[in-house]
């Protein structure tokens, strides 16, 4: 998926719904839509639980230092920064 495809995602949800659980899953079912897959319960559970600790754990920064070390294109994490200012 192109990078700024998924910034456009990432930005029209709703900052209300990242506050609960319910919330979370609906987001995650919502973008599994867009994309083309289907989650369980379970799985469900699995990226509240991710998101959650995500949240308390990161900033900015360190998830795109991982996302470098993941083999992101140095070009892509630049227009990732730039559109986040």
């Amino acid at each position: 998926m192109d990078i700024g495809k998924l910034l456009n995602l990432v930005k029209s949800i709703p900052k209300e719904k990242l506050k609960t659980d319910a919330g979370l899953k609906e987001v995650i079912r919502d973008l599994g839509r867009k994309t083309g897959k289907s989650f369980t319960d379970q799985e469900l559970n699995q990226y509240v639980a991710q998101f959650r600790r995500l949240a308390r754990t990161e900033n900015v920064n360190s998830l795109l230092n991982k996302l470098g070390q993941k083999g992101i294109k140095e070009s892509d994490l630049n227009n990732i920064k730039k559109r986040l200012r």
